[in-house]
């Protein structure tokens, strides 16, 4: 349950950040006119919007600093936030206005903290965040006419990205390719590995056999209430209104994930295709504790679990495909019996 509310929270959060600099980047004295752009941000995005102090450079394109920034449900108070980030930092250069060619060179968030759920032990998500995106809106139009001040100006541009069956619209035209690299990352609250192998239902309690039967210097890989992660990069193509990504790699030192499948901009629905490998030497070990596990040893050596992430948010379900397990254990406790019928006959 907390991995499937981190995944969609994560995605959900990043759309949010690429929204809001997009907003922020028509604006020129953004400090003088911070109250009109909290309030469109949170009419845009259906949140509270917290910012201390924004800044701007023109000197090469737009530079853009935010510090003190967060973002919550309007139902929640600010101790449970959505979104936090002492700094934000992005360089925005837009090529053509009357094309609807924008390039975030770099969007830079040396410390976001996302918490995908309420109270003390929710999952909170804490990393470092470098993104660069070239954005083209082929289905809006903006106007050619020049707007006589810069707070009459963020009001039609802030309004164009509030939610609205034209935005709808817009999203389905937008194309947008990028990358994404995310640095300490860590997930409070959430061991991934425990989180999946617990949703094996062919091998029940397989976790707490892998605790009473793993030496002790292995015991810790399942007691921990965190997962950290190692560097990530992903490149992704948003269009038709859904970021797609391929080949997406998390890795910890227990497990990697191998990712690829599509998340919807406008209907949240999930569409991803992932397998989780533990490496060699640790699926040895786990399968000398619970022999059960050889099952889904891989050719290489590696327990290898697909996993189906489906749905809409916030109903996502992360489905394990154990069905080549299955069959393994079936054609293993097949020949057992036909051996055990032959010593018979004999």
């Amino acid at each position: 349950m907390k991995m499937r509310v981190f995944l969609a929270a994560f995605i959900i959060i990043l759309i949010l950040i690429i929204a809001l600099v997009i907003v922020i980047i028509f604006t020129f004295d953004a400090n003088r006119y911070k109250g009109i752009l909290i309030t469109k941000l949170e009419e845009s995005m259906g949140k509270d919007v917290k910012i201390d102090n924004i800044s701007l450079s023109l000197l090469t394109g737009f530079g853009i600093e935010i510090k003190g920034m967060a973002i919550k449900d309007k139902d929640k108070t600010w101790d449970n936030f959505l979104l936090k980030a002492k700094n934000l930092n992005a360089s925005v250069k837009i090529l053509s206005l009357l094309k609807k060619d924008i390039q975030i060179q770099r969007l830079f968030v040396p410390e976001l903290e996302i918490n995908t759920g309420t109270g003390a032990n929710s999952p909170v998500f804490r990393c470092g965040l470098d993104l660069s995106v070239r954005i083209l809106i082929n289905g809006m139009e903006f106007q050619k006419t020049e707007i006589p001040t810069t707070e009459n100006r963020l009001k039609v541009i802030t309004k164009r990205f509030s939610c609205s069956p034209q935005q709808d619209d817009m999203l389905k035209t937008l194309n947008a390719k990028g990358n994404v690299k995310l640095t300490n990352a860590v997930l409070d609250n959430v061991n991934v590995l425990k989180t999946v192998l617990d949703s094996l239902s062919m091998l029940p309690n397989v976790v707490q056999k892998l605790k009473d039967n793993l030496p002790e210097n292995y015991k810790g890989l399942l007691n921990q209430d965190y997962t950290a992660f190692k560097p990530m990069k992903a490149d992704f193509e948003i269009k038709g209104g859904r970021i797609y990504f391929d080949n997406l790699l998390v890795e910890s030192d227990a497990f990697y994930l191998v990712n690829k499948g599509s998340v919807g901009m406008i209907d949240q629905s999930f569409g991803i295709s992932s397998n989780l490998f533990i490496p060699k030497d640790l699926s040895g070990v786990f399968s000398n504790a619970v022999p059960e596990l050889e099952y889904l040893i891989d050719d290489k050596g590696n327990i290898t679990i697909p996993l189906e992430i489906k749905g809409k948010v916030p109903d996502i379900s992360v489905i394990p495909d154990i069905n080549h397990a299955l069959q393994k254990l079936i054609e293993s406790k097949g020949q057992e019996l036909l051996n055990k019928l032959f010593k018979s006959i004999r």
